[in-house]
């Protein structure tokens, strides 16, 4: 899947895909698709999509953007994405 980073970044952390409840994912950009011109001109449309992995992973899926909820980082794992575990190492009394 192709996206166009964006700056600045409107979600520099993990977020919540509705449908996808318990994972938390990250929002590479905004997900594009050859056009028409894309042979001349080398740039591609943008579908109004965002590209995301989920954390851990590194297969990208595609989601509306309403679909998407920003997550605070001590309210899931670095390591497996999953909401509410804090086996990370990160010390959320701090947080």
């Amino acid at each position: 899947m192709n996206y166009e980073q964006q700056d600045p970044d409107p979600y520099p952390d993990a977020v919540q895909i509705d449908g996808h409840a318990g994972v938390a994912w990250y929002v590479l950009g905004l997900e594009t698709v050859p056009d028409v011109d894309t042979e001349w001109t080398g740039t591609e449309a943008q579908t109004g999509n965002l590209v995301c992995v989920m954390v851990g992973d590194d297969r990208h899926w595609a989601f509306d953007p309403d679909d998407v909820r920003t997550l605070a980082r001590a309210d899931y794992c670095g390591e497996c994405g999953q909401i509410g575990c804090g086996h990370d190492g990160m010390d959320r009394d701090e947080v």
